[in-house]
């Protein structure tokens, strides 16, 4: 894909929400979505993701591995997009992966096993935070509650603590089979049908993402009434 001349990165965020009530557990967590374009899965992702999330525990941005840098998204993307809830599709621009970028997100999500090995070898500490938004949406959905509050009260926020146990759950959930199970369907250049079916893949992993982190909310809270007790 040929590129253009980078410009500035378009953050998805909606108007501010209350702040969490416990000062230690609201942090940010950045998230990081990332495709090949930039213009259809992974903006998709961080748009959904950014609709869904308290604005002012996450900051959500997407990038691509070979972006189609200053493009759009395409009008069948925007126009999901928009069926789905999302108010700033027109306004996104693609932009490129950067080492920066990778180093900085606490969470990465690739849309294909390729975009989480490039974000590894843009900065090889990112491995062990770096998934495919199926895997991770996977793995999140078979983390109980128990699991989550298992590690130790200790210095991390919950949070931060809920993380690092889906790092490493990786290797005891039960793996899904074939492997492309793990990719989200390119629909680039390709029919409003295959656009359809992406944006369906899409849309069921960020549900269980935003589950994943409203599990985390209520049992911040639930941690926050006990140790006040």
């Amino acid at each position: 894909m040929k590129t253009k001349t980078p410009i500035r990165k378009t953050h998805f965020v909606q108007p501010p929400k209350p702040a969490h009530p416990n000062p230690e557990v609201a942090m940010t967590i950045r998230i990081l979505t990332i495709c090949t374009g930039n213009v259809c899965r992974s903006p998709l992702a961080a748009q959904l993701l950014a609709s869904r999330l308290d604005a002012g525990l996450f900051d959500i941005d997407s990038a691509g591995t070979a972006a189609l840098i200053g493009d759009r998204m395409p009008d069948p993307a925007q126009h999901i997009a928009a069926r789905l809830g999302v108010r700033s599709a027109a306004e996104h621009r693609a932009v490129a992966l950067t080492p920066e970028a990778v180093s900085t997100a606490d969470l990465i999500l690739g849309m294909e096993r390729s975009h989480r090995r490039m974000a590894a070898q843009l900065h090889p500490s990112a491995v062990r935070r770096a998934f495919t938004l199926l895997e991770f949406a996977h793995i999140v959905s078979e983390i109980s509650d128990d699991r989550l509050l298992s590690r130790g009260r200790d210095a991390l926020d919950l949070e931060t603590r809920a993380l690092d146990t889906v790092t490493r759950m990786r290797g005891a959930v039960a793996r899904m089979a074939p492997d492309l199970l793990y990719d989200v369907e390119d629909p680039y250049g390709r029919s409003v049908k295959v656009y359809e079916r992406s944006a369906r893949q899409v849309e069921h992993a960020v549900a269980q993402v935003v589950e994943f982190f409203r599990r985390i909310s209520e049992l911040s809270d639930l941690e926050l009434d006990t140790q006040t007790r």
